[in-house]
């Protein structure tokens, strides 16, 4: 390799468009990185992606280049890049996992792996082991298994085994812990007090456990720990990359950056500021993640900066090849009418671990679901999106589709996130005409005016059901209702055990994975 190709391994890049066009071909090639990641923006289908992997495999093998790495995030719950077509297979979120237990990790990593092998996807950049033990999380929420660092460190190290089982390359995110902040680090740079003694008896408990199971690879989280490290975040840190996770935890697999496009750091840093102390600092995959030509120019940077011996090269780009020799296999096998039936038992498998998810957090003496719906209404508060990192997506199962069939004279009524004084006012009317209210609520114990809403509602309409489709932290608020549900989600598996639950036809039997007097 030239100098050029052996820097260039050390960068994963995106990108725009849903195939490799002459463009993205000629860039690619002058970049040399060692791999892509892939948004919403690049995916149309399966069919569609798994196309676009395969070219871009085709144009390392071609051109004398290592594969690709090829990545993704593709947690489950709100965080998933699937296309339409896949979203039988979208698994729920990490703590409506949790809520089913273990063999619900393991059964959800094994479909979201095969998912990934149909697709030509090597590295998924999940799980998450960050502990969400600050209610107030604007980021993190169910995106992680829960509040209990053991029971979080068991589910990271259970979907770890079943990647590796399955050749799929993980990635462990995010280190030392993302849990306990309470800014979303694509907006801001979330700063967090604890003491090294803190992060060993807690948020690095899953980690560790995470390099027990032989984890190929960790992201770093945007986080100033003030307490360990005063001047750069842990991203840009070598005392967190270097001294703490090689030297102390003794990690040797591949460590990525964050996107450096975020807040948190693009705000403070120029993006080579950024990438260069990052390559610094330890980290041996870096993720510019800006425009095509900002991170074209950052490469070119770093070739420079590495001509002048400006970071070290060698022994990242050894555990990017040694990542590449063990997951990075080009070769796509034909698909087959063995997969087609994989298929179908897969999305009955996401729907299972749904099912099993759904958890009745407090339930009025004598309440039953099912009954009292001869004039039944819906009032759903949406979200489209919470953090950047959900690409703006809304679930795509509406609850009413599911429910209508069954409730003819079901009324319906979407809201926003923060209703109005007039949209609140619609929605009392609703519930005191009805005689059975389902209330969607999407992060109300962050949103003032929604969850005045929740408390008007419960008051006027006695027969309410609270469904928490998102975080489940709002239900601490509303416990006069006759029933609280938690779905730590909303993709569609989650909404069909849902309806389900709703119409009487399934009994919830999750545990909440959670502390909700924290709130």
């Amino acid at each position: 390799m030239n100098l050029l190709e052996k820097v260039g391994q050390r960068f994963v890049v995106a990108f725009d468009g849903i195939e490799l066009n002459p463009t993205l071909r000629d860039w690619l090639l002058e970049c040399r990185p060692g791999g892509v990641i892939l948004f919403g923006r690049n995916i149309k289908s399966i069919e569609q992606v798994a196309a676009l992997t395969t070219n871009l495999q085709d144009l390392a093998v071609q051109n004398g280049l290592p594969p690709f790495i090829i990545a993704i995030d593709e947690e489950g719950g709100r965080v998933s890049r699937m296309s339409a077509d896949g979203s039988p297979w979208i698994a729920p979120s990490q703590m409506a996992q949790a809520s089913a237990g273990i063999d619900a990790v393991r059964a959800a990593a094994g479909v979201t792996a095969r998912r990934l092998q149909r697709m030509g996807i090597n590295l998924n950049f999940a799980p998450v082991a960050d502990i969400n033990n600050n209610p107030h999380n604007p980021v993190i929420g169910s995106r992680s298994y829960g509040s209990d660092s053991a029971i979080v460190a068991e589910m990271v190290a259970a979907a770890i085994e079943v990647y590796n089982a399955a050749e799929i390359g993980s990635c462990v995110k995010h280190f030392p812990g993302h849990g306990d902040t309470g800014v979303d680090s694509h907006f801001g740079l979330p700063v967090i007090s604890h003491t090294r003694e803190r992060l060993d008896a807690v948020e690095l408990i899953p980690f560790r456990r995470a390099f027990a199971a032989n984890v190929p690879a960790l992201m770093t989280a945007h986080v100033m720990f003030p307490a360990l490290e005063q001047a750069v975040p842990v991203t840009l840190s070598r005392k967190f990359l270097t001294e703490l996770l090689r030297e102390v935890l003794g990690f040797g697999g591949l460590v990525f950056t964050d996107a450096l496009d975020m807040k948190a750091i693009a705000e403070r840093y120029t993006p080579a500021e950024s990438a260069l102390a990052t390559l610094r600092a330890g980290a041996d995959v870096a993720l510019p993640c800006f425009t095509m030509e900002i991170q074209r120019d950052t490469i070119r940077q770093m070739v420079s900066a590495a001509s002048e011996n400006a970071f070290e090269l060698e022994e990242g780009l050894q555990r990017v090849l040694s990542f590449k020799e063990r997951f990075c296999k080009p070769e796509q096998r034909a698909y087959s009418l063995d997969d087609l039936y994989q298929e179908a038992l897969d999305a009955q498998t996401i729907l299972e671990v749904a099912r099993e998810s759904l958890t009745l957090v407090s339930v009025r003496s004598g309440f039953r679901f099912g009954v009292h719906v001869e004039n039944p209404a819906v009032i759903e508060f949406t979200l489209p999106s919470a953090s950047p990192v959900e690409e703006g997506r809304q679930a795509t199962l509406l609850l009413r589709t599911l429910l209508s069939d069954h409730w003819e004279n079901l009324r319906y009524l979407k809201l926003p996130a923060q209703p109005s004084t007039e949209q609140i006012a619609l929605a009392c009317h609703l519930a005191s005409t009805a005689d059975n209210l389902t209330i969607l609520a999407r992060n109300a114990a962050r949103n003032e005016s929604q969850a005045w809403a929740l408390k008007e509602l419960i008051k006027i309409q006695p027969h309410t059901v609270v469904v928490a489709a998102r975080d489940p932290y709002e239900l601490n608020l509303t416990k006069d209702a006759a029933a609280c549900l938690a779905t730590f989600g909303d993709p569609p598996c989650s909404i069909r055990a849902l309806a389900e639950v709703l119409l009487g036809k399934l009994t919830p039997v999750g545990k909440l994975p959670v502390r909700l007097e924290e709130v």
